[in-house]
């Protein structure tokens, strides 16, 4: 496979996020240019498509700085697309300045939109080097589109909002989750125990990696291990997983010795919790089901609501969220969100716990769902955090009693996701 037609998948990739909207994880699994790729190709169309994605605001400001005769945003999308993959090259994976631009001219031609513009390209690649980036000292969060950037100081200021910024500007480690045997398993990959029953590695083929195949571990992120970890303490009973997919926390209740049930109102999401749980050969029934309306005869010990959000807390991964969410997207949440809650406690036994938890860190999806629902439901209360039950995430812990995870957390190299979560109980009596 020849190097241009790797800049072309890439090319191919940010049209489909950028231009169709679709999420990075979506274009990888469906675009063919990229899925003809094989080994270093496929892994090379890839970074390029996500270094442009992670600093696109960036990007752009650069570009636009060199683009003569008419405006940047003028321009044909498909021309910006390739002079992004170009500049993603040189300026983040600091790619040899011959070999991107040579490269990246030649695949314009594969673009109906850019085909004619190879002139422009070569010449507006050429005036860029490996510290033009560093060069514009503009404020991190410069990566994202400027409404973006206001909502997230609107909503959370801008200390924090530049503090998940520059997480985003690094790929995250890999994060597994240990069945059992945690700090054994971590010595076996060569990792790092974490948090109450993770292991961190650098990275690696997840298929590949010994513990895969015997379902000893699974993918999750360090802070969406926590919420579970609150429900620790609950009776080791019946346990609800509402919005379940993709099944890590249906893995933590079942590893955990709870009886499971997972909900998910989506059956082709929930075929992968039912994977994953063969996998790892652990039982828990799966039942595709609108989560605001499902009932049950036997009220449930533990109650997990990983309630659908604007999932800001996971820009890291996800760099392309800025660029695809419009402020319709991100607002549409909190109703959904307390009405999850709302039907959460009805299933709830007397005495049971119940987590309610965001990947994000707005307000709007987070502390305020809870203090609206506390405040109308008086029969019920918080059950404060304490530091044993998430070790290592101290200074995570809010001034209610609640955790809130942010980038970087504590001091820990690699980081975690944004994650929210409070824990409640009905009072007694």
């Amino acid at each position: 496979m020849s190097t241009q037609n790797t800049r072309s998948a890439a090319v191919s990739l940010l049209i489909r996020v950028l231009d169709h909207r679709q999420t990075l994880d979506e274009a990888l699994s469906q675009d063919e240019r990229f899925n003809a790729l094989e080994g270093s190709d496929r892994g090379f169309a890839r970074a390029i498509a996500s270094a442009a994605i992670r600093q696109l605001g960036q990007i752009h400001t650069v570009l636009a700085r060199h683009v003569k005769g008419r405006p940047y945003p003028q321009l044909d999308s498909e021309v910006r697309h390739v002079l992004c993959v170009g500049a993603a090259q040189i300026c983040c994976l600091k790619t040899p300045l011959h070999a991107a631009v040579s490269e990246t001219v030649d695949c314009a031609r594969d673009f109906d939109g850019a085909r004619r513009a190879g002139g422009l390209i070569n010449a507006v690649l050429r005036k860029l080097g490996p510290d033009s980036l560093d060069d514009l000292q503009m404020p991190t969060i410069s990566v994202w589109p400027r409404k973006f950037q206001q909502l997230l100081i609107d909503e959370i200021g801008a200390e924090t909002a530049g503090r998940l910024a520059t997480a985003q500007l690094e790929a995250p480690p890999l994060d597994l989750t240990a069945k059992a045997e945690r700090n054994t398993w971590a010595e076996e990959l060569g990792g790092e125990p974490l948090g109450p029953h993770s292991i961190r590695l650098s990275g690696g083929n997840v298929e590949e990696m010994q513990g895969y195949d015997e379902g000893a571990w699974w993918v999750q992120d360090v802070a969406a291990t926590l919420p579970v970890a609150l429900l620790a303490t609950a009776e080791k009973g019946r346990a609800l997983d509402m919005c379940a997919a993709p099944g890590g926390k249906t893995l933590q209740l079942a590893a955990l010795g709870f009886d499971v049930t997972a909900i998910d109102r989506s059956a082709k999401r929930l075929r992968l919790v039912e994977q994953n749980l063969q996998r790892t050969r652990m039982k828990a029934e799966c039942i595709a089901a609108d989560a605001t309306k499902w009932t049950n005869e036997t009220p449930f010990d533990a109650v997990l609501v990983d309630a659908p959000c604007s999932s800001l807390g996971t820009l890291r991964r996800h760099p392309e969220s800025p660029w695809i969410k419009s402020p319709d997207d991100l607002a549409r949440f909190p109703d959904i969100q307390f009405r999850l809650l709302q039907h959460a406690a009805s299933l709830t036994a007397d005495n049971g716990q119940l987590v309610y938890c965001v990947c994000t860190p707005l307000g709007r999806e987070s502390l305020d769902i809870v203090s609206k629902f506390l405040a109308e439901n008086p029969d019920w209360q918080r059950k404060p955090v304490a530091a044993d039950e998430v070790p290592g995430f101290k200074k995570s812990i809010t001034e209610h009693g609640d955790v809130l995870t942010l980038p970087p957390w504590e001091t820990h190299n690699g980081g975690c996701d944004a994650f929210f979560m409070a824990r409640l109980v009905k009072k007694s009596g």
